[in-house]
């Protein structure tokens, strides 16, 4: 996992530092004679590394623990041959957002991951030798943290992105930085519209919002890192619903079916399993509206689907969203304003359409070229079929 933005550290001035001292951690709680020397050894590196990290990744790995309150099994540390950046764009969200002014947007870079059936900590090779010091310390606390709560099973890679995770992480890191660190943290905004405002409309739709609520969530749940097991032991909110209004209320029924001939590309949005919950329904009417009529189209929300397909031969492309409603009265709020929304986002690269196929259930469509001509959506008995090409048959 990056290093999102909102993560990034703002003011570097420790002392730079090669990377030496990434080597293996020392086995059980990361103490003991023989940590430090494990730790401090020579990386499996490109070149030659000759200085010792400081502090050294024993040290880091014992503060995070200390700062989480958990016993764990220390991680590996190594540097390997890593991707150097990770694409973060969707098909789904450029049709429903549109694309941020700077393409740079739609990257981030991969200095470090923990990859958890090692339970190592692994920093690319190619971009740890321009970290100093500072920045390598964080990384490896950052994945340090994160390789902490898979081994406590509070995630797995199915929720690795879960606003709940995002928020979290952030509490293990803000105190982090405040205890061990000289630097500021990046993402004290006072509210979600500053928030909103210190990115993209893009970003915001794909993981700022979840970064903002999600740490919000777990700031109102724990007054201190070391209460954040509470959170996963007492069972972690299954919808973004539940984060943003403490409720149990659960997902209402949502069927959505495709047939995708083989003309069209079936694109799934990456991490999201294909729903965006209230949370991402507020984040995508947000890059239109004002807060305040995202924020009351989005309530009453009960389940969503979105999905994305671009053409095999040539530009037009497509994503259809499908909302099921609590009530016909908060179905008819979302559709008045996502009204306002489709006109907006009409910008001539995208058009949206608006339906409603049943009085608790709206259907959004946003599209390019030729889309619309071989797309065909019904409502029948309760779900929602999507062909587009034809079908398969």
């Amino acid at each position: 996992m990056t290093t999102v933005r909102s993560l990034a550290i703002v003011a570097l001035v420790v002392t730079a530092a090669s990377l030496a001292g990434c080597g293996m951690l020392g086995g059980g709680g990361g103490g003991g004679d023989g940590g430090d020397s494990e730790a401090q050894g020579n990386v499996d590196a490109p070149r030659e590394v000759a200085e010792p990290m400081d502090p050294s990744a024993t040290e880091v790995f014992d503060r995070v623990t200390e700062i989480m309150g958990v016993e764990a099994e220390a991680p590996g540390v190594r540097v390997t041959n890593l991707p150097t950046s990770r694409n973060v764009s969707s098909p789904f969200v450029t049709a429903m957002v549109g694309l941020p002014d700077d393409p740079q947007r739609l990257t981030n870079p991969i200095n470090a991951t923990y990859d958890p059936e090692e339970n190592s900590v692994l920093f690319n090779d190619e971009a740890v030798f321009d970290l100093n010091g500072s920045q390598i310390e964080y990384q490896l606390a950052y994945n340090i943290a994160l390789g902490l709560h898979y081994q406590n099973d509070w995630i797995d890679d199915e929720d690795s992105q879960s606003a709940v995770l995002r928020g979290t992480l952030n509490a293990v890191m803000r105190e982090y930085t405040d205890e061990h660190m000289d630097t500021n943290y990046v993402d004290a905004y006072d509210s979600a519209e500053a928030a909103f405002e210190s990115t993209t409309a893009y970003e915001w739709a794909t993981y700022e919002a979840l970064n903002y609520y999600g740490a919000e969530y777990v700031a109102s749940q724990t007054d201190s890192a070391s209460d954040i097991q509470s959170i996963y032991e007492g069972g972690v909110p299954e919808t973004t619903e539940q984060l943003l209004h403490d409720t149990d209320e659960g997902a209402t029924d949502l069927s959505v079916t495709t047939n995708v001939s083989n003309w069209w590309i079936d694109e799934r949005m990456p991490r999201l399993e294909a729903t965006l919950g209230e949370l991402g329904t507020r984040a995508v009417l947000r890059s239109q509206l004002s807060a305040s009529e995202a924020t009351a189209a989005a309530d009453g929300w009960g389940n969503d689907t979105g999905m994305a397909f671009t053409s095999a031969r040539n530009e037009s492309a497509g994503a259809v969203w499908v909302h099921s409603w609590d009530s016909a009265s908060e179905a008819d709020e979302f559709a008045n304003a996502t009204e306002a929304y489709a006109e907006a986002r009409a910008d001539g690269t995208y058009a949206v359409n608006v339906t409603r196929p049943a009085e608790d259930t709206t259907v959004v469509v946003a599209h390019r070229g030729t889309f619309m001509q071989n797309a065909e959506i019904t409502y029948a008995g309760g779900t929602v079929e999507v062909v587009v090409g034809g079908g398969s048959s």
